[in-house]
């Protein structure tokens, strides 16, 4: 696992040898920790596998220090996701979502060639799409069944439907059925703790019943996925669940911190550059929505001496602080906490990684091709 190391204050000097802003910066002691409570949660106190998600993550490297962490293999959203982390050499990913476009479904044959890389399906026509592209290619592609555990997004019914969709699976030669997985994101919204784990238990009963639902067809159930950041502390001790999908929360956002009440540390931050003072309480930088994604939740100005209210535009952020600012001169940096990872990090094509206030590496976030 990545070790705890005590993290120091920034020199001036590193501070100076930063590149030119807007730019995405972790802190890679504040990351290492924060991955050290994920894995030690999920998989030495809870007995589960970890598949974390990348797609707030994004960089194959990150993934990479993951797996080194304990995880066993990595969750994404999309097939050129899968592509990016199969070239990085990891070898065990879930697509958590139905891959069906035709170029998309022959690339996830194709990676079956050298890694296993399953594939979420939830209704006869993904059986059909997916069977005949594995015949094409000569490869078997893995599968698990979506179920609708209260989302209302995608997914089959859970129970009986389940089961009837894994026996299709079943008749495939080139489809191998591998298990049940579903998303329980509705339960994130709840913000009473005794009622958030009551309806997250609730909902998750109906995904692992539904895998023995499989299991009395016949059907071996290896993988019963579900579990993101929002959840992982009562996913976590659930009987019937065999891995948790939590990835996101290794940034330790604003969102997971404080809206969700997370022991994460902060570790992402944005930083800026101040272009304007037009007053003592106003600072304009550049860091505007093209680089600083603010849905869900607003970032957050660190180092102020009190507030500030938040206005976007596409190049400029202008803050109007509630009371005077002598720091932040033209030219300085300012830093931000950003308040979610997934809709910050794919705006950008570089992670910076830092230890003690200088830069360690540059991570590549890969785009889709």
């Amino acid at each position: 696992m990545i070790p705890a190391v005590v993290l120091a204050e920034p020199s001036a000097h590193a501070r100076r040898d930063w590149p030119d802003a807007p730019f995405l910066a972790l802190d890679l002691d504040a990351f290492g920790r924060n991955v050290v409570h994920l894995a030690n949660t999920i998989i030495a106190r809870g007995g589960k596998q970890w598949r974390p998600h990348t797609k707030a993550l994004r960089s194959p490297q990150i993934a990479r220090r993951l797996v080194a962490a304990g995880a066993g293999g990595v969750t994404c959203a999309t097939v050129w996701e899968a592509q990016s982390m199969v070239d990085a050499g990891i070898t065990d990913v879930l697509i958590a979502s139905q891959v069906v476009a035709p170029g998309a479904v022959r690339m996830l044959a194709e990676l079956n060639r050298s890694a296993r890389v399953i594939v979420a399906i939830d209704a006869p026509p993904h059986v059909a799409l997916l069977s005949a592209a594995a015949s094409a290619a000569g490869v078997c592609i893995p599968v698990v069944i979506e179920v609708d555990i209260g989302l209302d997004r995608a997914g089959v019914p859970p129970g009986l439907a389940a089961a009837d969709l894994a026996r299709s699976v079943g008749s495939h030669r080139h489809l191998q059925f591998c298990g049940l997985m579903a998303w329980e994101g509705h339960t994130t919204r709840i913000t009473d703790s005794a009622a958030k784990e009551a309806a997250i238990r609730a909902s998750v009963a109906l995904l692992t019943d539904s895998a023995r639902h499989c299991v009395a067809a016949g059907m071996a159930v290896q993988i019963v996925s579900c579990g993101g950041t929002g959840t992982y502390p009562v996913t976590s001790r659930i009987d019937g669940v065999t891995e948790l999908q939590a990835g996101g929360g290794v940034f330790g956002d604003v969102r997971y911190r404080q809206e969700f009440g997370l022991p994460l540390e902060p570790a992402l931050t944005l930083v800026a550059t101040v272009l304007s003072r037009p007053s003592v309480r106003r600072i304009v930088c550049d860091a505007g929505w093209k680089y600083h994604g603010y849905h869900p939740t607003l970032s957050q100005p660190l180092h102020l001496a009190g507030a500030a209210q938040l206005a976007f535009s596409a190049e400029h952020l202008t803050l109007d602080c509630d009371t005077d600012e002598a720091a932040f001169a033209v030219g300085e940096r300012i830093e931000f906490a950003v308040g979610y990872a997934d809709s910050t990090v794919f705006l950008h094509r570089e992670l910076f990684a830092m230890r003690d206030g200088a830069i360690n590496e540059v991570l590549p976030l890969p785009t889709r091709p």
